[in-house]
């Protein structure tokens, strides 16, 4: 009888189209990150409420292990590009259009949100097109992107290792520039911009962790009467699996549930916000076992690279049982595209 009531939920909000779009990645996340976050969060855990599971695949055009500027691009516009190449064909170079950019069009807001440089690669797929990842002039793309919210790292090399020209173009296409909480909490603009220094294997800000970051985001998208588009991401989970940290992959996962935690209360309190919660690719080869002492379950990796392995979907409200099923990562953005490009 449950199962029958949740289909008959599940059917009828994805008759609806939904207002707002929340994508969520935890970047380099696989089935056995996800254990570990529901281990760590026990009841806590919000992304196990979400009612829609699924996997997809996640090799790139060229190769078999995916890095996050190809995973993230079949993400964010529906087709395979090259290993490191950033929204574009991999033949011609053509720009893939993105959802982001599908959003800008159909007149809604549209932010993204990281715990890397705000020019990274996960992000830059969704607001940028290039040959590579590190090519310059991205941060200078995303900034031309028309997003009203960036928020990241990078202030260490925000106008020094990149381009001198990026504080510039900023103030040229009006953005607000945020550096601490306190600006944070009280800045006012069209277009804020929020950039901090960079954190060890790209953790939290202290003064401005994810989940704060989302929240502050959600605050200024949702004003928007068309609706908004919003990725964010938390880069730590990748980066402490590629150094097999216990330590600080336990630390990035509660701070990417407790975020996805803040986008689940929004969208719940509305009921026209699809929430998206899913992965790039994996990292770390990470496995769930136990002590042989204690018959305690213990993180084991087998890698400190990237891996070919599926990763898991969650999704909330209208449209998210479009998501369930194994599928491959450019289905899950098709589907984002035509989340976002449909009249609500």
């Amino acid at each position: 009888m449950i199962n029958v009531l949740a289909a008959m939920l599940l059917a009828a909000a994805a008759a609806q189209p939904p207002k707002n779009v929340i994508l969520l990645i935890a970047d380099g996340a696989g089935t056995g990150h996800f254990t570990v976050a529901r281990n760590l969060r026990g009841e806590n855990f919000r992304i196990g409420t979400m009612p829609v599971t699924g996997l997809h695949t996640t090799q790139c055009a060229d190769r078999a292990v995916t890095d996050s500027a190809a995973a993230a691009t079949a993400l964010a516009t529906g087709f395979k590009t090259n290993y490191e190449m950033v929204s574009v064909d991999p033949k011609t170079l053509a720009p893939y259009p993105t959802v982001l950019e599908q959003a800008e069009k159909r007149g809604k807001a549209t932010g993204l949100v990281t715990t890397a440089n705000f020019w990274d690669a996960t992000p830059a797929a969704f607001a940028a097109h290039a040959k590579h990842r590190r090519d310059k002039g991205v941060d200078l793309q995303m900034l031309r992107s028309g997003a009203e919210v960036l928020a990241g790292t990078g202030e260490e090399d925000f106008s020094r290792e990149l381009s001198p020209e990026a504080a510039q173009v900023a103030k040229e296409n009006g953005y607000t520039v945020v550096n601490t909480r306190a600006q944070l909490d009280t800045a006012k603009g069209a277009k804020l911009l929020a950039y901090f220094p960079y954190q060890e294997r790209n953790l939290d800000v202290p003064e401005a962790p994810l989940p704060v970051l989302a929240k502050w985001a959600l605050d200024r998208l949702d004003d928007d009467p068309d609706g908004f588009f919003l990725m964010i991401e938390h880069e730590g989970t990748d980066s402490s699996s590629h150094q097999n940290h216990h330590v600080d992959l336990r630390k990035a996962l509660t701070s990417f549930d407790e975020a996805v935690g803040v986008a689940l209360d929004f969208a719940m309190k509305r009921g026209d916000t699809l929430v998206l919660v899913t992965s790039d690719h994996e990292t770390g080869g990470l496995r769930v076992s136990e002590t042989k002492t204690t018959s305690r379950w213990r993180i084991e990796w087998s890698t400190g690279d990237h891996t070919a392995t599926a990763v898991p979907i969650f999704a909330y409200g209208p449209g998210a049982g479009a998501f369930a099923g194994f599928q491959d990562n450019t289905d899950v953005g098709k589907k984002l595209l035509a989340a976002v490009g449909k009249r609500n």
